[in-house]
């Protein structure tokens, strides 16, 4: 009996692969978190991957019960499954998650931890490709020992209480049913519960086949959490803000993401999304609008931008899925390579929420051009499914 549970131990060895997030693999001095654009500028935000729509191995929309890490079915993630509203804006759905050139067994995975100063951070982790997927990346977000860990030295830390399960989840037609533990309830403050929620919604939405999200707990549907954080019907990038002040959608606006900058643990600059509600902006001219916003100094210190002040996006033409941007040529007064990576990554993830673009081209007065720090901008440039690159070997 003693050689036979020896030999079944030895095959579950064999044949486990790689660890998934939350749990701890062999190679655990590697940390699964990213690295961003240091103080000094010598790293880009921005992958240079070639977005990819990752498929599975079973088409079947339902994931079933179990915890964070065993899941019971597949997801699909080809192409065209993305489901969206009618809006000019998507806010990136289905625009987070990639594959990994040369690594079949792997993929790119966004999931939305918080820093010390309660600002939702997309960073992106090396999945190991398996079944039930989604869920398990939502399990990536519990607190746990293994998982601050990791993320302590980038200052980050996970927004789900301790303890807390994933007990079930569903996805059909676009929508994804994801029932927690009564643990999820443990969340003490309102700003602790909208960085739960809104981390949820913007991890799940980052797969191609998932646009809304109810949550429950233990199987019941809850209206609102303690703290008054609004929980019923479906939330989705539409209706839900993140590292926002705004909680509801006013009457007669659009809410997009704009891409600011941020700084964590005094030396990595991340780049993050901020809702903002913009009034009565028609399709042709919501780009122009969100580029002038995205000039302007934002209020406080927590974020920051590199689009120098002044700078007009002069025109925006859609070519099939090619997005050709003209600015004014205040866009090249800035100096050095940091600005440069900054002022490139928050053009491209800003524009990345257009729906139908896959691809941007820059121009500088009707002109193509080459940025001071060297940048070539007028070709049609790949859009990023993934923020904030991983550190990984």
């Amino acid at each position: 009996m003693k050689r036979i549970l020896c030999l079944v131990l030895i095959i579950m060895l064999l044949t486990t692969g790689c660890s998934f997030i939350g749990q701890k693999s062999s190679d655990d001095d590697e940390p699964i978190i990213p690295v961003a654009v240091d103080s000094a500028g010598d790293r880009n935000v921005l992958s240079d991957s070639t977005p990819a729509a990752i498929a599975s191995n079973n088409n079947t929309d339902s994931e079933a019960a179990g915890n964070s890490t065993v899941s019971g079915s597949s997801i699909s993630m080809e192409a065209g499954d993305v489901y969206s509203n009618n809006l000019p804006v998507d806010n990136g759905t289905g625009k987070g998650v990639s594959s990994i050139t040369g690594d079949k067994d792997s993929i790119l995975v966004t999931l939305y931890y918080r820093d010390k100063a309660g600002i939702l951070i997309p960073v992106t982790r090396k999945v190991a490709k398996q079944e039930g997927i989604a869920k398990a990346a939502v399990g990536g977000l519990v607190d746990e020992a293994v998982t601050r860990e990791q993320l302590d030295y980038y200052g980050l830390y996970p927004v789900l209480p301790q303890g807390t399960k994933i007990k079930g989840m569903t996805i059909k037609n676009g929508s994804a049913v994801i029932d927690f533990s009564k643990e999820f309830l443990n969340l003490t403050g309102r700003d602790a519960e909208q960085l739960a929620v809104a981390s949820v919604v913007y991890t799940l939405t980052g797969f191609k086949n998932i646009a809304d999200v109810s949550i429950r707990v233990e199987g019941k549907t809850v209206s609102t959490l303690e703290n008054g954080t609004e929980l019923s019907g479906m939330r989705n990038r539409g209706n839900t803000f993140i590292n926002s002040s705004d909680a509801e959608l006013k009457d007669g606006y659009i809410k997009c993401d704009l891409y600011y900058m941020t700084t964590s643990n005094d030396q990595y600059n991340y780049i993050v999304p901020v809702s903002t509600q913009l009034q009565n902006a028609d399709e042709n001219q919501l780009p122009a609008v969100m580029f002038a916003e995205l000039s302007k100094k934002p209020s406080g210190n927590r974020f920051f931008t590199s689009v120098p002040e002044g700078t007009r996006l002069l025109s925006c033409s859609m070519q099939e899925d090619l997005a050709v941007l003209d600015f004014s040529s205040q866009l090249t007064n800035y100096g050095g390579n940091e600005k440069e990576d900054g002022l490139l990554n928050q053009i491209y993830y800003t524009v990345n929420q257009l729906k139908g673009i896959a691809k941007a081209k820059i121009l500088v007065d009707g002109k193509a051009a080459t940025l001071p720090e060297g940048s070539e901008i007028a070709f049609a440039k790949s859009l990023p499914n993934t923020y904030n690159p991983v550190m990984d070997k």
